[in-house]
């Protein structure tokens, strides 16, 4: 792979250039030693940032996009999605993972956590796309499916696609995994050093029947059943809205990253007062997702991030509320961090995974501030150019092979819908 100089771009308000080499960025400031055979990339009009980890999703639900709008969860999941989801294939996962990864590009992601079904399909598109991901194995009920011998076969296949691609456990939620099978997840996880990614706590509605069905919310229920300590520091719980005091103290005690879905809890009428804050003052890993685009209906991390805040500052009728520079950081290293991973930052030895945005869009002029333009102004189509892992990605908006991403996508859709 061959090393890149970005010449004169605007870093954290000053020109600077950067150099990447070994997957790695090499050096940052003036007058850098260049090997011959670099890249280079004129960084005017080019403000650089780290790129995004989008810390939950469902890929491939990029087929879904649309159906059951303006139902609440519960509806929407039965009536609409997972009737959908009977008619999903290799095939049709496969290109919906594609048509999620080049949307994620285009939106300044190199990072995604996922959850769904048809790995391997997804294995070898994130692959063949140059982006890392974790892709969790869907578990419901007891979890019977989740032997080693599968476990380990899965593994292979996953991991095997390409080496920015892991595996994790995935039990989908409290509501659909039983007890039992919470803890068996746990377990195997804590055997083979995978992340523990699952929904917690999204809805009142899940809340009150965990209360009503095992005496205890659903963060105490992982606690009671031994989750949480097999799974320390591992634990990934997607949208964590609906939380007491004492639920935040054993996600603090037990290094849990919770990942905000604004946009997704939006829409789906799921609630609006996330305990940020809260969470961040008990040293709790706060990172930030797009849910699949089913629910939220686009993967664009910047809008999530916007969302985010604002939501905050309005609940809190406070604008000091998650700034700018706090921000960046939930959305950027506090995900890679939560995935083990020496990206997040643009530092000198770290994985070089970072975004250049086109500081001519409409969204930064007259650009008196890059990164409040970022958050508080742009969206995803002010992402020129991504970088992953030391290589390009995406060049003046434009990625490899998205034409025949597009029509293979449109084509698996209307085989799905159909049905």
């Amino acid at each position: 792979m061959e090393p890149i100089l970005i010449q004169g771009v605007l870093l954290n308000q000053e020109v600077t250039d950067i150099l990447i080499d070994h997957q790695r960025i090499a050096g940052i400031g003036n007058n850098l030693p260049v090997p011959a055979n670099a890249i280079r990339i004129d960084g005017a009009r080019l403000a650089a940032f780290p790129s995004f980890a989008n810390m939950h999703t469902h890929a491939a639900m990029t087929l879904l996009k649309g159906l059951g709008s303006d139902l609440p969860l519960q509806q929407w999941l039965n009536q609409s999605i997972w009737p959908a989801e009977k008619h999903l294939d290799d095939q049709a996962v496969y290109w919906g993972t594609k048509l999620a990864c080049l949307e994620m590009i285009k939106s300044g992601i190199t990072l995604f956590n996922d959850m769904y079904f048809l790995l391997p399909a997804s294995a070898k598109a994130v692959a063949q796309m140059g982006i890392r991901a974790v892709l969790g194995f869907n578990i419901f009920g007891d979890g019977d499916e989740l032997t080693d011998q599968t476990f380990l076969r899965l593994r292979h296949e996953v991991e095997g696609a390409g080496n920015l691609v892991r595996l994790s456990i995935a039990p989908h939620s409290v509501y659909t995994v039983s007890p039992k099978g919470l803890r068996h997840c746990a377990e195997m996880s804590q055997k083979y050093g995978t992340l523990y990614h699952i929904h917690m706590s999204e809805t009142q509605r899940e809340v009150d029947e965990c209360l009503q069905q095992y005496g205890c919310r659903p963060y105490a229920l992982l606690e009671r059943t031994g989750v949480l300590g097999l799974t320390r520091g591992r634990l990934i719980g997607a949208h964590s809205l609906f939380l007491n005091p004492e639920e935040i103290a054993l996600m603090a005690s037990h290094q849990v990253t919770a990942v905000h879905n604004p946009a997704s809890n939006l829409k789906l009428g799921s609630g609006a007062g996330f305990l940020y804050t809260e969470l961040r003052n008990a040293g709790v890993n706060v990172a930030l997702g797009t849910d699949g685009s089913a629910s939220s209906n686009n993967l664009d991390l910047i809008e999530a991030a916007r969302l985010m805040s604002y939501l905050q500052k309005g609940v809190r009728q406070d604008p000091t509320v998650l700034p700018a520079s706090e921000l960046l950081q939930v959305a950027t290293l506090n995900g890679f961090k939560a995935l083990g991973i020496d990206a997040g930052t643009i530092a000198v030895g770290k994985l070089a995974d970072l975004m250049l945005v086109d500081l001519d869009n409409l969204a930064f002029v007259p650009n008196n501030d890059a990164l409040s333009g970022l958050f508080y102004a742009a969206h995803s189509d002010a992402v020129d150019t991504v970088i992953c892992n030391g290589r390009i990605l995406m060049r003046h908006r434009h990625v490899d092979g998205e034409e025949e991403i597009i029509a293979q996508a449109r084509r698996h859709a209307r085989n799905i819908t159909n049905h």
